[in-house]
């Protein structure tokens, strides 16, 4: 049954929703950046224009959906029993699908554990999941809706200390994307004051000095993961992936020779082989989209350390610069560009390595059962998993150091431009 039963408009939906936490107030209440960052992003939204079709923007695909359930016998297929696969969802296909009962519908499998995956999530998504959640769903639900539109990196474990014995498991990474060649490709989901939501920059002076060199676009991008549960074998695992700076790149998600690629994992294992607990996917998904996070931030690092190393001589010379007055003004302006990107780019690491570190100290060992090298509850171990994550954390812990090496160089470098 839905948290919010009824409602008079978008606006009484969203504060509701926000609101449809009952005992759970004190845990996870609704706060004030949560209404102003929800509300004024869906009050465009019609409930009657996502339910008939009318506007295009309801039936642009953006969501997969993959629903199973599994009886605990020596006869279960590998992966369980599925819902029929209706490919990608518009908004208003994914209304219809959530608003089918999990368990007891008619002609329908049960859905005990249910994957979503959203990219480009926008207002009429927003408002197809506030309208169907479960109150266990929406205790953390706004929270994750929240920290993605808010660009927000963080990484932990819910467990209320009253209440209902439910938990949720939820990832957040911000992070940087160089690309080259093609048109600039802007985010069409606005914020309160008509900004692209996510944000696009063109790179002008950072050049090799090829004349044909293709234009460099950096793009601001988000991938927001949440597992809520009420045990082991009832769980829904949500993930908002940003997409836009590949265009209209169709997403890779069909099924070939028996594969379905599980999009969570960024299509990297095969969900027709799914894990069916909670900890250890959660744990697989994180490493899947760290990997991702650290290759896109090693990448524009490279990128930047090669555009600025002709510079980095200069500042290693001890030498004062002696340039005429119009190469001061292209060296000051090629400065001024790195050290508007590097700052961002190494917050951005910072962030990751900092929110895994207080994981590490304060919730893995609720997964230290899980991790003993005998465990056989899956063919993916869970102590494997962490390994691989902390080489991704060491590697973005070199990348941070680099980064912030360069940006010493170019701030000495920009003190000798100077004189």
């Amino acid at each position: 049954m839905p948290a919010v039963a009824s409602f008079s408009s978008i606006s009484d939906l969203i504060k509701k929703f926000l609101g449809a936490f009952g005992d759970m107030e004190a845990f996870l209440g609704p706060s004030t950046c949560q209404i102003l960052e929800h509300e004024p992003l869906c009050t465009s939204c019609s409930m009657d224009d996502l339910i008939s079709r009318t506007d295009p923007c309801v039936t642009r695909p953006m969501a997969l959906l993959d629903d199973r359930w599994r009886r605990m016998h020596n006869f279960e297929p590998p992966g369980g029993h599925m819902r029929r696969d209706r490919g990608l969802l518009s908004s208003s296909q994914l209304l219809q699908e959530l608003r089918k009962n999990r368990y007891g519908c008619i002609s329908e499998t049960d859905a005990a554990k249910r994957l979503l995956y959203v990219f480009n999530p926008d207002c009429w998504v927003i408002v197809a999941l506030a309208s169907t959640a479960s109150s266990v769903q929406a205790t953390f639900l706004a929270d994750l809706i929240y920290k993605y539109l808010g660009s927000r990196t963080a990484l932990g474990i819910h467990r209320p200390m009253r209440g209902l014995l439910i938990f949720g498991f939820e990832f957040h990474l911000q992070f940087y994307v160089w690309c080259e060649g093609g048109p600039q490709f802007h985010d069409f989901r606005k914020e309160r004051n008509g900004k692209p939501l996510r944000q696009s920059r063109q790179p002008y002076h950072l050049k090799q000095g090829d004349k044909n060199e293709p234009q460099v676009h950096i793009y601001e991008t988000q991938v927001s993961c949440l597992i809520a549960c009420i045990d082991e074998d009832s769980w829904v695992a949500y993930q908002f992936v940003d997409t836009y700076y590949q265009g209209d790149k169709p997403l890779e998600q069909g099924e070939q020779h028996g594969l379905k690629p599980d999009p969570l994992t960024g299509v990297l294992f095969d969900g027709n082989f799914p894990i069916w607990t909670t900890r250890e996917y959660f744990l697989l998904v994180y490493e899947c989209r760290l990997k991702q996070v650290r290759h896109a931030m090693h990448n524009l690092v490279a990128r930047l350390l090669l555009r600025l190393e002709p510079y980095d001589m200069a500042a290693f010379s001890g030498e004062r610069i002696v340039e005429s007055i119009a190469q001061k003004k292209l060296t000051q302006r090629i400065l001024n560009e790195a050290n508007r990107f590097l700052p961002q780019t190494i917050h951005s690491i910072c962030k990751a390595i900092e929110v895994w570190d207080r994981f590490s100290r304060r919730d893995l060992a609720y997964f230290s059962d899980i991790m003993k090298s005998d465990s056989k509850k899956n063919p993916i171990p869970s102590v494997k998993v962490v390994t691989v994550i902390l080489k991704h954390i060491d590697a973005l812990r070199d990348l941070q150091r680099r980064a912030k090496e360069q940006g010493d160089l170019c701030a000495g470098l920009a003190r000798k431009v100077c004189h």
